[in-house]
């Protein structure tokens, strides 16, 4: 019961510090921080749900749907560079009819060229490489068109079938009347 007494008295040297005061405005600090960093990330989490469904957003201008169509259909307006293809694959000649194109790998659909790769004699894998030659001398004359051709946009190994165009010709066409190529009869045929 002392205490209690104690307690009432008032001792003029003695200021009291309520701590609960100063608890409540942390608390408080705290529970906006939590709050505006939730609403922060929640933002940046709706902003990217809203990009990635591509839906139309204030100030943003719509991509046009020719934009859109596949690269491995159009004129290229320069043309890049061919080397042969080493280890890494971008943009090089594999063969006298399969080339890649900026990661794409295309097969010209209206051809057959001897094979390099697993030539069944030696007259077979020279014409070829003198195909492979020939078609990195003709990607690297200029811009060319790529085109798609019949129903199939790709083969059984995953590569485009398109057919290379420059100036209304067929760039297979050219290889067939130098005698480097064939016309593609839907199967292939010995080269020895």
């Amino acid at each position: 019961m002392a205490r209690k007494e104690d307690r009432g008295t008032k001792d003029d040297n003695v200021v009291r510090f309520d701590f609960r005061d100063k608890l409540k405005k942390q608390r408080g600090k705290r529970r906006r921080k939590e709050w505006m960093l939730g609403l922060g990330a929640f933002s940046i989490v709706f902003a990217g749900g809203m990009l990635a469904l591509n839906w139309p957003m204030p100030g943003v201008t719509p991509i046009a749907a020719s934009e859109l169509a596949p690269k491995l259909s159009l004129v290229a307006e320069t043309s890049p560079r061919f080397d042969l293809c080493g280890i890494r694959r971008r943009t090089c000649v594999v063969d006298g009819d399969t080339f890649w194109l900026d990661g794409e790998k295309i097969r010209i659909a209206d051809i057959d060229t001897p094979e390099i790769s697993e030539p069944k004699c030696n007259a077979e894998y020279q014409l070829g490489m003198k195909a492979t030659y020939r078609l990195r001398d003709l990607l690297n004359e200029g811009a060319f068109e790529i085109r798609p051709i019949g129903n199939r946009d790709e083969d059984r190994f995953g590569r485009k079938l398109r057919v290379i165009v420059r100036h209304g010709q067929s760039l297979g066409d050219q290889l067939v009347s130098e005698g480097l190529a064939r016309t593609w009869t839907e199967r292939r045929e010995p080269w020895c």
